[in-house]
């Protein structure tokens, strides 16, 4: 074999393995790239679909910077023992107090996506996904939450956060793997076009070559 030969036959191995990670890699992959854009789209209209299009209303006014916190009911000390009751006495991630659309809440997190929420008024503890709904009635799920969780990786803790970050990698290769595999026959076709018409001049009778103009 010749070392032409030899080099065309190391490029379409080449192709043909791009060609099988691209296929297969995309097709492995099609399930979390669907979560991620479907949940991303999901995101994006939060307010229309999760607040029945009531828009983003900005805070409730229940905290702001001359909020008094030490007559909260619930104040930082006791969502701490409510927390240590919950998760053990263990490190956290976070406190913090939020504006959940009208009413206060502490959210403590010990991280890797296992947070639980404090009603700041009645002590309750609600769980990751639980929300109250209008008028303070029993707790809902949380979709938006599940959802954002679902479209971040946090739903799975660390594993979700590798496996997002894993499929963002697959997207950036499948993408360089596709340009690669569309203009690789493009520049092969140009250049075999190139030769064969080097090879056409090459091979032409000597009576049959132009000559330069004036030339006799």
């Amino acid at each position: 074999m010749t070392q032409s030969a030899a080099n065309s036959s190391d490029r379409n191995r080449l192709l043909r393995t791009f060609r099988k990670w691209h296929s297969w890699g995309g097709l492995f992959l099609s399930l979390l790239i669907l979560a991620v854009a479907a949940t991303g789209i999901l995101l994006n209209h939060k307010d229309a679909i999760f607040h029945g299009g009531e828009g983003n209303r900005g805070p409730s006014g229940l905290l702001t910077s001359t909020t008094d916190l030490r007559v909260l009911p619930i104040r930082f000390e006791r969502a701490l023992e409510l927390a240590r009751e919950h998760y053990g006495d263990v490190p956290l991630d976070k406190i913090e107090l939020k504006d959940e659309r009208g009413w206060l809440a502490y959210k403590i997190s010990r991280g890797n996506g296992d947070e639980i929420r404090i009603d700041a008024e009645t002590g309750e503890v609600l769980a990751k996904y639980e929300a109250r709904m209008s008028g303070r009635a029993a707790p809902a799920f949380d979709w938006k939450k599940f959802v954002t969780d679902v479209h971040t990786g946090k739903i799975l803790g660390t594993a979700g956060k590798l496996a997002i970050d894993a499929t963002s990698i697959a997207i950036i290769a499948l993408t360089l793997t596709g340009v690669y595999l569309w203009g690789l026959p493009l520049v092969r076709k140009r250049h075999n076009a190139q030769k064969r018409r080097s090879e056409m001049r090459s091979q032409r009778p000597a009576g049959l070559r132009r000559t330069p103009a004036g030339e006799g």
